[in-house]
């Protein structure tokens, strides 16, 4: 065969092989990371509806790539991403030296986790925005690294240090929730409604309606570097 030929048979025998690999086992792990999240509702169900019948905390699968864990006004979405990726030249992760003694190790899958309103989700609200948690990213040697809010902004950045773990995707769970708790839907500026049309006030009345969201203008984007 020709050269090029040579490189396209070696990217696909190797490159395209290895991201399957990755993809196949980001499957498994983000069972686990359903699992966890199943146990934690398990656990803190009984003790709420003790306190509040109307307080709600469980799971909602949708299949192989989603699945929400629902605590009263409050749902976190998980999201698992379909492709592999590699960060660019210049993020962290690339200069490290973990990356560097094996290039196979700079290619990841990826789990998006997004705060939504329970409500957004219960009334099909599709201008409400979700609020983007953290991002999961992890390599064929089930190594991981995060990208995330408050704690989760600088508990799994060390590259090639956090092995995935029941305790660490637990603690990544317990996070976000404490994150969302903490994170209240402040009413919008007045002057946002001084005048309303016929249809927005027919929404409402629609619980439908007028688009939600925490805050409003709200910045989800993590810095790389």
């Amino acid at each position: 065969m020709g050269s090029k030929m040579d490189l396209i048979l070696n990217g696909l025998n190797h490159k395209a092989d290895l991201k399957q690999r990755i993809y196949k086992n980001s499957l498994e792990i983000f069972e686990q990371f359903k699992t966890a999240a199943q146990e934690i509702a398990g656990k803190l169900a009984p003790e709420v509806l003790t306190k509040n019948s109307a307080v709600e905390v469980i799971v909602n699968d949708f299949g192989q790539f989603e699945f929400h864990l629902k605590f009263s006004g409050d749902t976190i979405v998980f999201i698992l991403h379909t492709n592999v990726f590699t960060f660019p030249p210049e993020h962290l992760m690339m200069k490290s030296k973990y990356i560097k003694e094996n290039e196979d190790r700079g290619y990841f899958a990826m789990i998006q986790i997004y705060n939504f309103l329970s409500d957004s989700i219960k009334y099909n609200r599709l201008a409400d925005p979700g609020y983007l948690l953290a991002r999961f990213f992890v390599n064929i040697e089930d190594r991981f690294y995060v990208e995330g809010k408050r704690q989760l902004a600088f508990l799994y950045k060390e590259p090639g240090k956090h092995l995935v773990s029941k305790e660490s995707i637990d603690a990544i769970i317990e996070q976000c929730m404490l994150y969302c708790l903490d994170f209240d839907l402040f009413v919008p500026p007045a002057e946002n409604f001084s005048q309303i049309t016929i249809e927005q006030k027919n929404y409402f009345n629609n619980p439908s309606g007028l688009a939600t969201g925490k805050r409003l203008g709200f910045d989800i984007t993590n810095r790389a570097n």
